[in-house]
């Protein structure tokens, strides 16, 4: 047992791991190899069988990069359109999200609610 002013070894994990490696390796039971051949056989195709093609969306899916990264382009589509329509001007987007009320608002006029109006002065 080391005392607690003695500095630890740095290389213990070293000897470990090399005391781990010299230690047998016991083999594996026959049931578990024959349990392991028979689960690989179960996947194999059938001999003469013939090779399924996936569909070319599928391969095009696969050949982007998958799911995760449809789904990456499609937000950073959404978000590009987003920005895209807010830099419209007043004959593009405004004019969809107003629907025309803005020609009939005065600036002038301010705000008034119930004959009171909201504005200073």
């Amino acid at each position: 047992m080391k005392r607690p002013s003695e500095q630890p070894d740095p290389d213990w994990i070293g000897d470990m791991l090399d005391d781990l490696g010299k230690a047998p390796v016991p083999d594996p039971s026959g049931d578990l190899v024959a349990r392991v051949l028979a689960d690989a056989e179960a996947h194999m195709p059938p001999p003469g069988g013939v090779r399924t093609v996936p569909p070319v969306w599928q391969r095009v899916v696969q050949g982007i990069g998958g799911w995760g990264v449809i789904g990456g382009l499609v937000a950073a589509t959404v978000a590009g359109f987003v920005v895209g329509v807010g830099t419209l001007d007043g004959t593009g987007a405004d004019a969809l999200w107003t629907l025309g009320y803005d020609a009939y608002y005065d600036a002038e006029l301010g705000l008034d609610a119930f004959g009171w109006a909201l504005e200073e002065g």
